[in-house]
């Protein structure tokens, strides 16, 4: 293929960046549908109710490929603005842009972000949990197609309201981590790693499934009989448990915590329905004798480093550390549960109400493949459970996007589509507002990486984004998916396209962690930091110019991956 035949497969309006952080793969029709306009209209409720400079998070398709932009308000900036900045001027007079201004502006003067620090345990939490429990308690086995079509609505619905404090959870994380950056700058004249240090509470959930799977193991590698049955397969390995404490935990593990997808965050299967890959993480946990916890050598320095700086701060000053330390530290921790509740449970439900959809349909021998389901779009999959779609063709439709879907894996997509807009000169709005686009703006870059070598250095050198500081040396494991997590060793260096949950039960046994994507802010640089693994991120190529066995030393805290031999 040319390169502009090339090229003309990657055109659209206006300015999109790749979301390769969150989805590096082609995405299933019916996942544009649950997973990502439902994120449209969740934030477009967020940003409306807190007067946030943007319309929502829009998202563009492109053969498989999901980019991202922020829909701004009022449209597109004309070109003329570019040229003439004091244009820029002319949101006093625009009604809607105007609306939203002031409406910030009033938002930040009476402290809506302080005022929601505790929304989540207070307010969001609870709701999430009595809005999923019809979704989580439904018989979809048992159910009628209509039944199975209403659950896939109740999970939309929930979707779509997931999303409005899912937006603002990381909005808040946003504002209090930047501030607090710029506090210690200005009062102490730390880097930004040091202000990120001084506020790395540990977040519990964080480590409960891996603890969980932790005190499995070590129960099992006391049990002879057990542990005899855990040296076979793990397939055949499940069979043997049958009738054993053993698989009487793993199944009450799975109902808590199994609506994980195994591998990513979209329609992958979940730990739920691949019991054999939890297998085999407890068999690879079997040799260790740790238990994840709050650090407390390292909370020990944490709070000994904050009471050497504050000591050197009198009056307004420390008053100032005081008051932002607090803050950044209640907003900090990545909480894992808004994750796993707010995303991770409805969209595994709709994942398994769509296979049982499928598994239906091919019993009638309309499709080949429970999974086909996952090819249609939210409104072709309700007319076909609700008797208004023409069944005779949809296999036909299944296939023909099935074989585009696969061919779109060998398409290399671009970073970015059209051009980036200019930034506005923020000195046009009010000083509180610009304050806070501004730093909107930044914390959004720390998500992902910017850039990133083709090969190594001529001193064998690669390098990333610092995630999480710490030395460690070890031979490299490169790892795709969840499914070649039985291939990682102890004390390897963990290199792979990016993390999500599922990924951390490998934490507890690697020296080191090398990403592809992510920036400082991104859940490998979190979660890393949390368990204190050494990591680097957004290496861009690391899965492509490491290799397997190579000897390296990972250094967090300088960004470098050094190839030893």
């Amino acid at each position: 293929m040319g390169e502009v035949e090339s090229m003309s497969l990657w055109e659209a309006e206006g300015f999109w960046m790749r979301d390769n952080i969150h989805w590096p793969r082609p995405v299933h029709p019916l996942f544009v549908s649950y997973g990502l306009i439902p994120v449209e209209v969740g934030s477009a409720r967020a940003f409306e109710e807190w007067s946030m400079l943007s319309v929502k998070y829009a998202y563009l398709v492109l053969h498989g490929y999901v980019f991202q932009s922020f829909e701004p308000i009022g449209g597109d900036t004309p070109p003329i603005m570019e040229r003439f900045p004091f244009l820029f001027n002319l949101w006093r007079i625009n009604p809607k842009l105007r609306s939203r201004v002031l409406g910030l502006e009033k938002f930040l003067k009476e402290k809506g972000f302080e005022n929601h620090v505790h929304a989540w345990r207070d307010v969001w939490e609870p709701e999430a949990q009595r809005r999923l429990e019809p979704i989580r308690s439904f018989d979809r086995v048992n159910a009628s197609l209509e039944e199975l079509a209403h659950h896939l609505d109740q999970c939309y619905d929930f979707l779509c309201w997931a999303w409005n404090p899912h937006c603002k959870i990381v909005a808040i994380g946003m504002y209090f981590r930047e501030r607090w950056v710029e506090v210690c700058k200005k009062l102490l004249n730390l880097t930004e790693f040091e202000a990120y240090e001084l506020i790395q509470i540990n977040d519990p959930a964080v480590f409960k499934a891996t603890n969980h799977l932790l005190t499995l193991a070590r129960r099992a590698a006391a049990d002879p009989e057990v542990s005899d049955i855990l040296s076979l397969p793990s397939e055949k390995a499940l069979i043997r448990l049958s009738n054993t404490w053993f698989k009487k935990e793993l199944d009450q593990f799975l109902d808590s915590e199994g609506d994980r997808p195994a591998d990513s965050f979209e329609f992958d299967p979940t730990w739920r329905e691949m019991p054999e890959m939890v297998l085999g993480i407890i068999k690879g946990l079997m040799e260790s004798d740790d238990c994840l916890t709050e650090d407390s050598d390292f909370q020990a320095y944490r709070l000994q480093r904050i009471n050497e700086l504050r000591s050197t701060l009198t009056g307004e000053e420390r008053e100032e550390f005081d008051v932002w330390l607090e803050l950044a530290e209640q907003a900090q921790p990545l909480s894992e549960i808004h994750d796993y509740l707010l995303m991770n449970v409805p969209l595994s439900h709709t994942r398994y109400d769509a296979i049982e959809a499928g598994r239906r349909l091919v019993q009638e021998g309309i499709l080949d493949c429970p999974e086909d389901t996952l090819f249609l779009y939210r409104e072709e999959l309700l007319s076909v459970l609700r008797g208004k779609y023409n069944l005779s063709s949809l296999k036909g439709l299944v296939a023909e996007r099935k074989t585009e879907h696969t061919n779109n894996f060998s398409l290399v997509p671009p970073r970015t589509i059209g051009k980036m807009p200019a930034e506005p000169p923020w000195s046009v709005f009010p000083p509180i507002v610009a304050e806070m686009g501004k730093i909107l703006m930044k914390q959004a870059s720390l998500l992902e990486a910017p850039q990133g070598a083709q090969e190594l250095s001529p001193e064998g050198e690669l390098f990333g984004t610092p995630g999480s500081p710490g030395v460690a040396e070890g031979p490299v494991r490169i790892i795709h998916t969840a499914e070649e997590f039985h291939l990682v060793q102890e004390g390897e260096v963990l290199v792979c396209p990016l993390t999500t949950p599922t990924w951390t039960v490998l934490f507890p046994y690697v020296a080191a962690l090398v990403t592809d994507s992510g920036g400082m802010l991104s859940h490998a640089a979190i979660v890393s930091r949390e368990y204190r693994l050494p990591s680097v991120v957004g290496t861009i190529n690391g899965t492509k110019i490491l290799h397997n066995g190579q000897h390296v030393r990972v250094d967090g805290a300088a960004g470098k991956v050094q190839v030893i031999d």
